[in-house]
């Protein structure tokens, strides 16, 4: 029997006559609301057949839980349709009330066992939501819920099982773990988390993000997951999540109700729900502790979860593995763990087989942490051998004295460059079997061999750039019957040579057909004053940059003799770029940095804190965004020009100087007042509002 219910203007429904029994007995309607059971007459709830009186006349206190109770039925039943709706039309993405944060801060497990779990299996007891908050904090008991207290001292008798700790459970066999400090985000971030989500939501998604316990949880401590890889890498990991509770019974309501999930069996001192289907996590509660268990092959999963369940710490992970007790010292927003041959074949497997082999029986970590003014990601590898390093661990003095401070754009490394060549013949060369030999003659470089070009340069490279100059229409020849705009050369200036032009186009020996021709320009030719090959160039933007290499002085002059590396110095001249060699560099310089190819220095070159970056790590690459937003850019302001205002600059570093390597990415605000969490998700919700919902992947 399917039966709606009409209250206050608003229909619910359909209800079974078991569910509406327990919405009166709740207090969320009574027996006067008009009610629909045949499909044709409305009638009070009366005189619906089946339904039992209730026990006892209210009292005023469960009155008011009465119009609470209605009013959250209401609100959630629309609610949840229009969440079911939403998550129709996106393919069934369950958690899509967090796509939008791109999962940065997994603030979804929070609620994932409660929005997460209302799919397809859940649908048929949607309308069960009521508000759980409501029913635990009654102080009037009734007659009619005698039956909750039992349910509740059958919860307590599961909290048996040992105390072992929550970290001391995750297994040896672990190859990755996960730590979300879910409370540490929410402080950062909550009201732009809050501002992210989809309208429609049931309430208790804002109360859980405005306070976890109000579902039960303790945040206080971090949210884990941990996997362990399938020997079969084909196959998905076994592991699961796991949580602290702050209020066991509170907890099981909120799942039981919003999930649609039956009472759960009690098993080897804890309780373990039912499975919703074999894609889902299976629920297990233990005395203050969650864990939601999966695997790819569902006869795995209760295994896997009573192995958790029921662990004693004697294989923990944290007692076998150093670098990962270490690791759970820290605290980081979030951070994660990973180690052992099995995740790297996984890893190997999932990353078109990359080959890995050189970082197995290593370890490393990934961090990510939101601070005041800037957002920092950091990745440490302990590698098993030297084979990985690369790295010279830091720059030179020499060459920083070519890198600007005000550049726009640094890129440099300092690496072993012998080595990069012994990977490249044991792993790259051999896909290509015979047709690359390194140590073979080539006429095209002067008979030099491939080694020898590489062995002329000793490892670091710097690249800066400090602006983009955009052309002036006055500089592309005039315009039809204008003058010359040539201020070089030419008529205007006859004795005033162009030390930066290109002699063949400034005599008009352009690299074009000649007007009239065949394929030259119909009808003889432009007006006077308008040169196509200068046009063309002066339409160009003009970067200033100065590029400085390392050198074997030596083998480079050999090398720069050979033919086409001549030629394409000489055009590059021609242009108005100066190349030479100062102090075993080769300088690569344009008009604005040619006193440094001379004086062996820039202007201002990076110092105190600034150069930091550069004399601690072997790989830099830095954007500052304000010079940007000074240039006469094409650019359309508003929108995302905006959004890079509130950004001072980017910056990735690593270190692979030693088997211990680093690597830094830092994202930097201009507001360093400002936690920058809230500035990223402020961001987010920019681009929301520029591209439709519909149209962001995340």
């Amino acid at each position: 029997m399917n039966i709606y219910v009409h209250k206050d203007g608003t229909q619910y429904g359909p209800y079974t006559l078991e569910q509406l029994q327990q919405y009166i007995q709740q207090g969320a309607f009574n027996l006067q609301d008009q009610a629909c059971h045949d499909g044709q007459n409305w009638v009070p709830l009366s005189q619906v057949p089946g339904l039992s009186q209730p026990a006892a006349a209210q009292t005023p206190t469960q009155q008011l839980q009465q119009s609470q109770a209605t009013q959250a039925v209401g609100n959630a039943q629309n609610q949840l349709n229009q969440t079911k709706a939403s998550s129709a039309k996106g393919g069934g993405k369950k958690v899509l009330i967090f796509a939008s944060i791109g999962g940065v801060t997994l603030i979804s497990l929070v609620v994932i066992l409660i929005v997460y779990l209302l799919g397809d299996d859940g649908e048929e007891n949607g309308n069960q939501i009521v508000n759980n908050e409501t029913e635990s904090e009654q102080t009037e008991p009734s007659s009619n819920q005698e039956s909750d207290k039992s349910d509740e001292q059958q919860k307590n008798s599961g909290s048996k099982n040992n105390n072992t700790p929550l970290i001391e459970r995750i297994p040896s066999d672990s190859g990755a773990v996960f730590f979300i400090r879910v409370n540490d985000l929410l402080e950062k971030g909550r009201d732009d988390i809050a501002a992210l989500l989809p309208p429609g939501l049931p309430p208790m998604v804002g109360k859980a993000l405005e306070n976890p316990t109000s579902l039960g949880l303790d945040v206080s401590e971090p949210i884990q997951i941990h996997l362990i890889p399938h020997e079969d890498v084909n196959l998905a990991p076994t592991g699961g999540i796991a949580g602290k509770l702050s209020d066991k019974e509170k907890f099981m309501n909120t799942i039981e109700l919003l999930a649609g999930l039956g009472k759960p069996i009690e098993k080897n001192g804890y309780f373990l729900y039912a499975p919703l289907g074999n894609a889902e996590p299976q629920i297990a509660i233990g005395s203050d502790f969650f864990f939601a268990g999966f695997a790819d092959k569902p006869k795995d999963k209760e295994p896997s979860i009573d192995k958790f369940m029921t662990a004693t710490g004697s294989d923990a992970l944290i007692k076998s593995q150093d670098t990962f007790s270490s690791f759970s010292n820290e605290k980081n927003d979030i951070g994660i763990w990973f180690g052992g041959d099995s995740i790297l074949d996984s890893l190997s497997d999932q990353m078109d087989n990359a080959n890995l082999d050189a970082i197995k029986g290593g370890t490393g970590t990934l961090t990510l942490n939101f601070e005041d003014g800037e957002m920092v990601g950091q990745v440490k590898i302990d590698a098993p051998s030297n084979d990985m390093v690369y790295g010279k661990g830091g720059f030179s003095d020499g060459i920083l004295k070519f890198s600007p401070a005000d550049a726009i754009l640094a890129l440099g490394f300092a690496f072993d460059l012998s080595k990069f060549v012994e990977f490249a013949e044991k792993e790259i060369l051999p896909e290509f079997g015979e047709d690359i030999q390194l140590n073979e003659p080539m006429p095209e470089l002067g008979g030099l061999s491939i080694k020898d070009a590489i062995a002329s340069f000793t490892g670091e490279f710097m690249v800066s750039l400090t602006d983009v100059k955009m052309p002036d229409p006055s500089s592309m020849g005039g315009f039809p019957g204008g003058p010359d705009a040539d201020p070089f050369g030419g008529n205007n200036a006859p004795n005033e040579a162009n030390p930066f032009g290109d002699p063949e186009m400034e005599e008009g020996n352009i690299p074009f057909p000649p007007p009239g021709g065949a394929g030259g320009f119909p009808g003889g030719g432009p007006p006077g004053g308008m040169n196509p090959g200068a046009m063309m160039m002066a339409a160009m933007p003009k970067p200033e940059f100065i590029v400085a290499a390392s050198i074997d002085t030596p083998k480079w002059l050999k090398l720069k003799a050979a033919p086409p590396l001549a030629m394409g110095m000489g055009l590059a001249m021609m242009q108005g770029y100066s190349i030479t060699e100062k102090d075993d560099f080769l300088l690569i310089a344009s008009k604005d940095h040619l006193d440094a190819t001379q004086s062996g220095s820039v202007k201002n070159s990076v110092s105190g804190s600034s150069k930091k970056i550069f004399e601690k790590n072997d790989f830099v690459f830095k954007i500052n965004i304000a010079p940007i937003l000074k240039m006469d850019l094409p650019i359309p302001p508003g929108g995302p020009m905006e959004m890079l205002k509130d950004i001072s600059h980017l910056e990735m570093a690593s270190n692979s100087g030693k088997k211990s390597g680093t690597g830094t990415m830092k994202l930097a605000f201009t507001n360093k007042n400002s936690n920058s969490l809230s500035q990223i998700l402020k961001m987010v919700k920019a681009i929301q509002t520029i591209v439709p919902t519909e149209e962001l992947n995340f």
